[in-house]
């Protein structure tokens, strides 16, 4: 667990534990002054959720139908004084970093993406063709996964692309 927690840290917790039993029960509640706003279930790759799905159990299965994946299982919380949008951009900067560049849809598409993602307003129709393009032809999961924040921010926190 990292991010807006009291105590961040590696936690044992079983299988099909919520997010929020996670914060409450090992990580001591959301720091002072934040309200828990969402989270990635499975580090930067797994995809975006709000808190209105807190109660989703965190297993392999659970987080299939919300377009996310465990992962990792590397939670990171954020809170009402972060921004989807602006963790999904960091999430594609840090793909395009981390692109071993062997591929054309994972090393331009990570780049491309990032800077569609930073304009005031997000082409979703060119992201969601640019993301295809990534999932469908990318040659390791780096490029298939890197269009997870973004269809999250799309889908989940809308009221930040206004």
């Amino acid at each position: 667990m990292s991010g807006r927690v009291k105590k961040p840290g590696v936690h044992l917790a079983p299988a099909g534990i919520t997010v929020k039993e996670l914060i409450e029960e090992y990580c001591g509640g959301m720091l002072e002054g934040h309200e828990f706003y969402g989270y990635f279930p499975g580090g930067a790759s797994g995809g975006i959720l709000p808190a209105s799905l807190g109660d989703v159990p965190l297993d392999f299965d659970t987080l299939q139908e919300h377009g996310c994946f465990i992962g990792s299982a590397a939670v990171i919380i954020f809170s009402d004084q972060d921004s989807a949008k602006d963790l999904a951009i960091n999430a594609m900067r840090f793909f395009e970093h981390e692109s071993c560049g062997q591929c054309t849809p994972c090393r331009v598409g990570t780049g491309k993406a990032a800077i569609l993602m930073e304009q005031p307003k997000w082409d979703k129709d060119l992201l969601e063709e640019l993301s295809k393009a990534m999932e469908d032809a990318s040659i390791c999961g780096l490029g298939q996964a890197a269009p997870n924040p973004i269809r999250s921010v799309i889908n989940y926190f809308p009221q930040e692309l206004d």
